[in-house]
Order: C-alpha cells, then structure tokens, then sequence
C-alpha cells in the first residue's frame, strides 16, 4: 500500500476518525463557573503555562450529533496563559467512546480517558455527572433561572492549550512534547441558553484527583444547547 494511499489515521486501510474540524451540533452542556485556590491552579498547569485567574469551569456535555459520532463529553477548564496567549487548558477530560478518544489525544494532544456521562433536567435543575468505575468524581447542577450569553463566561481570547505528550516507541528516543494552542468558535444557539445558581461535588479518587480544585466560592451555573467548530491547532512551544 503506498503512501498516498494511507488513510488520514490509523488503520491507514479503514481510518478510525477524519480530519478536523471536529464539528458539535445541538449539544446539551451544563457548566458550573466558580473560584478556586490559586496554587491548586497551578499544581494542575504543565510549565510553561501560568494563570491569569482562578476561575475554574466544570463542564458536561451530551453530544447527539458531530463528526466523531454521538458521544457524553466533560472536563475542568482553568484559565491560562503563555507569553501573549490568553486562553483555558483542560487537566481533567473525559469522554465516553473511542473516536473522540483516539482523535483528542492523537491530533491534538487533549488528556482524554474514558468515563461514564450523564445529562439530565429534572424539575427546575439540569444536572452533568461524570462516573468512572463507580466513583462519581463529579457532579454539577444549576438552575434555569434566565437568559444568558455565553459569551459572559471568562474563556479568554486566545483558544484552548493541550499538552501533546506522546511516548517514545524506542528506548533512549526522545518522547513527542509539544504545547498546541486551538482557536475553535462555540456558539449558544439563540434562545438555549440560561444561567442560574450553581452547584458541584466531587467524590474523591487518588486515580482522577479533581477534587484538587474544589471551590472557594461558586459564581455561577449555565445550561443550554451549542455548536461547536474545533479546527487543528498551533504549535505554540515545543519541550
């Protein structure tokens, strides 16, 4: 088989994903804004990223439509810079099915492990939960009190970091590090989107220790529906 004729990724014969963008649409998503203590920030931010606050984003996420399939999404977004770029980076992520798995980790180095994802409304609460192995290591809630603009939650202006981190496949070889900056576009779709009083638990697990930014004061929940467009990224340093 020649090279031109490789697929995008592996198997090159039958590729498991297809090239970026990776694009969302009508997902369902509850967030829970809050402040956390500066120094467990920085415990969790790989050099040479800083940060330039102490807002933290929990954020859960069903996605019933996109490029990599129908699939439950959720993280912990800190807010971080390097050099001029002001942006969020993710040390904790988790999805529930293998493509956005594969593709996250592969292509642009986001720390991906599978987990169990949960949206759900229930009365006046829209509730994310996310299980691994029959530990609930997180669980938010907010409610629908009124209209919101996404736009209002303090993402920065420069993207997304990722950790590119890929292990040598010989002894001795230098591993694949490299820190990729991702300027996708995320929009609320007009009218779905909502802000209440918000709420967060995690169960502690020395395995995914999220609890490490547990919050010093909540600010404030989001629910709604948005669409997502994740392009390839930009190298920004290499280690």
């Amino acid at each position: 088989m020649k090279l031109e004729q490789w697929g995008y990724t592996n198997p090159v014969i039958a590729p498991l994903y297809s090239k970026p963008p990776l694009i969302w649409r009508d997902a369902q998503v509850v967030m829970v804004q809050y402040e956390a203590n500066l120094d467990a920030i920085r415990s969790v931010l790989p050099e040479p990223m800083e940060p330039w606050g102490n807002n933290v984003i929990a954020f859960v996420s069903w996605v019933p439509m996109g490029t990599q399939g129908a699939c439950g999404e959720a993280c912990i977004y800190v807010q971080a810079k390097f050099k001029d770029y002001v942006g969020t980076y993710e040390p904790y992520l988790y999805v529930t099915t293998e493509i956005p798995l594969a593709a996250g980790r592969e292509i642009w180095g986001f720390c991906k492990k599978l987990a169990t994802i949960n949206v759900r409304l229930d009365k006046e609460i829209a509730r994310g939960e996310v299980e691994r192995v029959g530990t609930k290591i997180l669980t938010i809630q907010t409610t629908i009190d009124e209209p919101a603009s996404y736009d209002d939650i303090p993402w920065g202006t420069s993207g997304v970091f990722s950790l590119k981190n890929i292990p040598a496949a010989e002894e001795g070889e230098p591993p694949l590090r490299q820190l990729v900056l991702t300027a996708g576009t995320v929009n609320a779709l007009p009218g779905h989107f909502f802000k209440g009083r918000g709420s967060i638990s995690f169960e502690h697990s020395d395995i995914d220790p999220l609890d490490i930014l547990k919050p010093e004061r909540i600010i404030c929940g989001y629910y709604g529906i948005i669409e997502m467009n994740l392009p390839l990224g930009k190298i920004v340093h290499r280690y």
